[in-house]
């Protein structure tokens, strides 16, 4: 179901990848998400240097980027340029009268009266007000973007490939999520965290549940393009007559049934491991994204096998599975009290944020320096440690100012008209298919990040750039020739 026919498949404006590149960045994806979600200095130290390679493969060997939209081109720009703008050294009154600094530079003076006995102390006068954090996090999002340049360059039957390497994984991350969410407890499939922490839940490799269900909602749309992809590349063939290379004999047609039973139980293990997760907002997403695939990938998208029933066989049997495992847990984790609870939490430390934005306008504070600069801002109901807002685009608006708004209102732009675009093509090629489910697949992280913080994560940065990269991948040429 899933062969690909590279004589159907060929582009007609792309280099070849190159044996090393396909496997080499394969292996970039799968591994990112293997040790504490790459969040702890030597994996992300890896992964950044990996990414420096990755972009000089493209930008200065290759130098075959393929044109993106101009918005896109756009948000990308202010992302990558901004963060070292706040990085210039600014005279030390200029940055005395930099809004929201003012507070900063009384303490500093008190620092040197009080401590040092007056004199004066100079810190890095900067639009950030911690300069080394905002170079840390923009060392970051390096691996995401070569993630988007990287897959830009792949044929079209190696991002069909690598959607399915991404499949599998997921699926293979869900068996472990599901012997973590037994009941027994005490297993050595615990290794990445603290037990107390995730007791009963699913978490996989990372060390967050939510995060982990964040990567697991965007690959249930994956799951259905993949679907629906082989169904109408199988018809697509026996429809040009390839006797030859797809011979219909029993043998065949039992090769393409396992094939879907294998894409099948690896889309059941992902859905109910999303439930085992207990992730309110991951498990809500995901099942948007579950709903739009069913909207947005028709009858006549799929072929002989309508992509609603598909999605409805999925629902039933994951929710079958998750009666027979033991739903009490997650019902009471999703009761009204509970999940009140949480949308209070999360409400007071996005309206926190905001206020803190309004305070640096129209600056930012600087890329990655929430955690030192919400304490200030923190109310007394909040007893605990705050690192991230729990809302990228709140955290975006704060660190970065009037730029994050713009950036996102770019890249959302370019996201929608490329959707539109792809929907257009009702009696497209067969990878327009795999390219919509990647759009489509974009839209639980686009809302799970107002309730946490999984962009700020590098696996999960990099799965949604890829992500991205296929749907704005330039796809096969309507002029490609016929094959022989």
């Amino acid at each position: 179901m899933i062969d690909i026919d590279t004589r159907t498949h060929t582009t007609t404006e792309a280099k070849p990848a190159g044996p090393l590149l396909f496997p080499a960045f394969a292996a970039f994806l799968i591994l990112a998400p293997l040790y504490k979600e790459g969040i702890t200095p030597l994996p992300l130290l890896v992964l950044e240097l990996a990414a420096v390679g990755f972009l000089f493969e493209v930008l200065a060997v290759r130098r075959d980027v393929p044109a993106l939209p101009r918005a896109l081109v756009a948000g990308l720009a202010i992302l990558l340029v901004y963060p070292l703008l706040q990085m210039i050294p600014l005279p030390e009154t200029l940055w005395r009268h930099l809004p929201g600094h003012a507070g900063y530079a009384a303490a500093i003076d008190r620092f040197a009266a009080g401590v040092i006995g007056g004199g004066s102390v100079s810190p890095a006068h900067t639009l950030s007000l911690i300069p080394e954090f905002t170079e840390q996090g923009w060392l970051a999002i390096l691996p995401p973007v070569a993630c988007l340049l990287v897959v830009l360059q792949l044929r079209p039957e190696e991002v069909t490939r690598l959607l399915l390497i991404m499949v599998v994984f997921a699926a293979i991350e869900g068996l472990l999520g599901l012997l973590q969410a037994s009941p027994l407890g005490g297993s050595i499939v615990y290794f990445p965290v603290e037990v107390e922490t995730v007791q009963g839940r699913a978490f996989g490799t990372f060390v967050n549940p939510n995060h982990f269900a964040a990567l697991l909602a965007m690959m249930v749309p994956v799951v259905i393009g993949l679907f629906a992809y082989g169904i109408r590349h199988e018809r697509h063939v026996r429809v040009a007559g390839y006797p030859a290379q797809r011979p219909h004999t029993g043998a065949g047609d039992s090769h393409a049934l396992a094939q879907r039973a294998l894409l099948f139980a690896s889309a059941v293990m992902i859905l109910l491991c999303l439930v085992m997760t207990w992730s309110r907002a991951g498990i809500a997403t995901g099942l948007v994204g579950l709903a739009l695939s069913a909207l947005l990938i028709p009858r006549r998208h799929g072929g002989v096998m309508p992509t609603r029933y598909v999605v409805a066989g999925l629902f039933g049997m994951a929710a079958i599975l998750a009666l027979l495992v033991g739903v009490t847990p997650i019902v009471e984790k999703l009761g009204p009290e509970q999940l009140g609870e949480g949308l209070e939490g999360r409400w007071l430390m996005t309206m926190t944020t905001l206020r803190a934005a309004v305070e640096f306008l129209p600056f930012g504070s600087g890329l990655s320096t929430l955690d030192m600069v919400f304490p200030r801002f923190q109310p007394p109901t909040v007893k605990w440690g705050v690192n991230f807002a729990h809302n990228d685009y709140a955290q975006a608006f704060m660190e970065m100012g009037l730029a994050a708004p713009a950036m996102i209102g770019l890249a959302l732009w370019a996201y929608g008209a490329r959707m539109a675009e792809l929907l257009r093509h009702r009696g497209g090629r067969s990878f327009t298919i795999l390219q919509l489910a990647a759009g489509v697949a974009l839209a639980p992280t686009l809302l799970h990040s107002a309730f946490e913080f999984g962009l700020h994560m590098p696996p999960i940065a990099m799965w949604f750039a890829t992500l991205a990269g296929v749907m704005f991948h330039r796809g096969i040429s309507d002029h490609d020739p016929a094959p022989a």
